[in-house]
């Protein structure tokens, strides 16, 4: 069974599910693998008995398929017609109490020694052990199932970061329109702002008599203060490079996640800068938009 080939550049979402079935006249092997997120890879693994050896090879087939999520795999075993158990007798057991009942005896102080009934009785006597597998006998089929499983995961997991992606995507792009509307609106904005605070200067200066240059130029510089186009720049530029992270064949959520905390400080500052109603509005929309992408994002490896 080969890996799943897929087309590249691909989203993946960290979440998924996997089964892998191999059967045979004489057995039945099944992987089952479950992944949530997480924000490195966690790997549990549940084996058969015999099968702990094993550990370090079925985790690097895990790595070459799953780069981040919490992952839980577990592998069955079912031999055909038997339960995959034995009972086995604690036979140093049995002499001990074999060696006190013939001493007992010896000694008179009790007739008879034990019987076939008195070991069956005694359940201390008996444990129930799994029968022990050869890992050169089962390893092919374990292969098998964990690739199937593997595979099956990965379908699962594109088939919802694709999902996740058009999503994300689509949210980017109202976001984007609002930030552009803020952009068309920002220098209206910052001249209505100057306008307003040269006037009631102006007022106060006819009531007061002259007023100082050095005032003027202080309004002049606090209007700039609330210039938002360095802003309005990075946040195009975080967007852009949002979009082009789908192109690249690596685990993107950290940095999708990166980039929307980074979007939403520069909306942070837009929203404090500007003293302009619509725009306000506007920050608001899209602090809304952010906190959903960024609970979609925390999906994605």
């Amino acid at each position: 069974m080969k890996p799943l080939q897929t087309a590249k550049p691909y989203t993946v979402s960290m979440t998924g599910f996997g089964r892998g079935e191999v059967s045979t006249s004489e057995m039945q092997v099944i992987t089952e693998i479950r992944t949530v997120n997480h924000r490195f890879l966690d790997l549990v693994l549940r084996l058969p008995q015999g099968f702990v050896g094993q550990e370090e090879w079925i985790r690097k087939q895990v790595r070459e398929s799953v780069r981040r999520g919490r992952v839980e795999l577990s592998i069955y075993i079912k031999e055909e017609g038997e339960s995959g158990k034995k009972v086995v007798l604690d036979e140093e057991l049995l002499q001990s109490y074999l060696s006190i009942s013939r001493k007992l005896c010896d000694e008179g102080i009790v007739m008879g020694s034990l019987t076939i009934q008195d070991v069956w009785s005694r359940q201390e006597l008996w444990k129930m052990e799994e029968m022990k597998r050869d890992w050169d006998e089962y390893g092919e089929w374990i292969r098998e199932s964990i690739q199937l499983a593997l595979n099956t995961l990965q379908e699962m997991r594109m088939l919802e970061g694709q999902a996740l992606e058009r999503d994300l995507l689509a949210l980017l792009t109202s976001f984007d329109e609002i930030v552009e509307k803020i952009a068309d609106m920002a220098p209206q904005a910052t001249q209505h702002y100057r306008e307003r605070l040269q006037n009631r200067l102006l007022e106060f200066e006819a009531r007061m008599g002259d007023l100082e240059e050095r005032l003027l130029t202080e309004v002049a510089i606090f209007a700039e203060r609330t210039d938002i186009t360095e802003e309005i720049t990075r946040l195009v530029s975080h967007s852009q490079q949002f979009r082009s992270s789908f192109e690249r064949d690596e685990p993107i959520g950290r940095k999708l996640d990166f980039l929307i905390q980074e979007m939403n400080r520069e909306m942070n500052t837009i929203g404090s800068k500007s003293n302009h109603a619509e725009i306000a509005l506007w920050v608001v929309d899209c602090k809304s938009i952010l906190e959903k992408m960024k609970e979609q994002v925390q999906n994605l490896e």
